[in-house]
């Protein structure tokens, strides 16, 4: 009895240690699991990857260099108290982020891969995160503040000015940084101690889904706002067409009128005279008056259509194919080893990660240049560095020429001193007495 129990007991106690062993290893056999999947990638895998390495430096140092123009422009526009300023805090506000994301990008290629482990990887990933997700608030709050402007621009002051307006950009911060550096304090999954330094093996489910969440709400308030900015926009562009189409009717009538049949009056013919030739000179003034050409001046429907799209469209383009397919990869993909989750994880790796930094660019050309009180403002700056520099340029070709004017006199009376001592000096030897 004692010689059967001995080798259960045995039994029980390897199947215990195997059991812990196997529970201690889970997270080292899921990065197992990856680096497998890196090592058998096949060239096209291989070859996106390495497209991540070459351009996102590129991107990152253009994303760097046009949001901080556009930090630096706004700070001079602050300073000099040109309004709305609340508006002039966003857009500084979103270039701020993106230049923080374009940050983050570069420090990850440059970082040293020897050197990486998982807080390295957990604060390069918790800056992009972060920095996104307040740049998504900041578009959030411009659609906001540009609604108000043109909607309720009476209550505007009232409802948005410089002291709320930093408030508000002090949440999306705080909003920011708690989710993206969550995997920083604790909650995060496995990147093999920062080898494979990828978002969705850093996040765990619950928490990717919280960022996307997250992201999805200031889209669609910008969605909704801007369509109703929209509406209203072009139901004012009509109604400012047919206004223009009535006034030309109106001043075509008043034509045929006064071209029409004459009537007999009881007053004298010079008071006649007069009235006509008034007339007369009203309805010339009325034809040959210079009109506003519609497609100059008048409003646009394909231009508001245009920035609606742009703006609206520049996030959902960029950033939503990398958040859906991080979640149809964490909900979808419990087998590591299946060939069509190896395929998803390298798209969302190389080129969907391109494609949502490229926002960090085109958030510069929208928020930024299209609005008409910084554009002005950077042309005036521009035209004023240019006007300066020839004026020095010039200033300083007068001094050459002056320079070069005042050496060849001189110079030249030289020659002219030496000529003369050279010539007395002959006429001395020539004539001895």
């Amino acid at each position: 009895m004692n010689d059967s129990i001995l080798p259960t007991t045995m039994e029980l106690l390897r199947i215990a240690v195997d059991t812990t062993t196997q529970m201690a290893a889970f997270p080292s056999n899921v990065s197992l699991k990856f680096n497998k999947t890196l090592n058998s990638t096949n060239s096209s895998a291989k070859t996106q990857l390495a497209l991540y390495d070459v351009l996102i430096p590129s991107i990152g140092v253009f994303i760097i260099l046009l949001n901080f123009l556009v930090v630096i422009s706004s700070g001079l526009i602050l300073k000099k108290g040109q309004q709305p300023r609340s508006t002039y805090l966003f857009l500084g506000n979103v270039a701020m982020t993106d230049l923080i994301t374009g940050a983050a990008v570069v420090f990850g290629q440059l970082y040293p891969k020897a050197n990486r482990d998982h807080y390295i990887c957990a604060l390069q990933l918790g800056m992009i995160v972060s920095s996104t997700l307040t740049s998504v608030y900041s578009v959030g709050l411009i659609a906001i503040d540009r609604f108000l402007y043109i909607l309720h621009g009476i209550q505007y002051q009232r409802w948005v000015y410089p002291m709320r307006a930093r408030l508000l950009i002090i949440g999306t911060w705080v909003i920011g940084c708690i989710i993206g550096f969550m995997p920083l304090f604790g909650w995060y999954g496995d990147t093999d101690n920062g080898r494979i330094c990828w978002f969705i093996l850093l996040a765990p489910k619950g928490l990717i889904l919280l960022t996307v969440l997250c992201g999805i709400v200031p889209l669609l308030v910008v969605l909704v706002l801007y369509s109703i900015i929209l509406y209203h926009a072009v139901r004012n562009i009509v109604k400012l067409q047919n206004s223009n189409s009535r006034n030309d009717t109106a001043d075509s009538k008043n034509l045929r009128m006064f071209r029409g049949r004459g009537y007999v009056s009881d007053t004298s013919d010079s008071e006649t005279a007069d009235s006509k030739t008034r007339q007369k000179n009203g309805i010339v003034a009325r034809i040959f008056k210079k009109k506003p050409s519609a497609t100059i001046k008048s409003p646009s429907k394909w231009r508001a259509i245009k920035i609606v799209l742009f703006t609206t469209g520049s996030f959902v383009v960029t950033w939503s194919p990398y958040f859906i397919a991080s979640i149809i990869y964490v909900y979808q993909c419990d087998n590591f080893e299946s060939k069509r989750c190896k395929n998803l994880s390298i798209i969302i790796a190389s080129p969907l990660a391109i494609l949502g930094f490229t926002n960090s660019l085109i958030n510069p050309i929208i928020y930024a240049w299209w609005h008409k009180g910084f554009r002005t403002f950077v042309q005036k700056r521009v035209s004023t560095v240019i006007m300066k520099t020839r004026r020095r340029n010039n200033t300083v070709n007068n001094l050459n020429s002056n320079a070069n004017k005042s050496s060849t006199t001189t110079s030249d009376t030289n020659k002219a001193n030496a000529n003369k001592i050279q010539t007395d000096r002959e006429e001395a030897l020539t004539d001895p007495s």
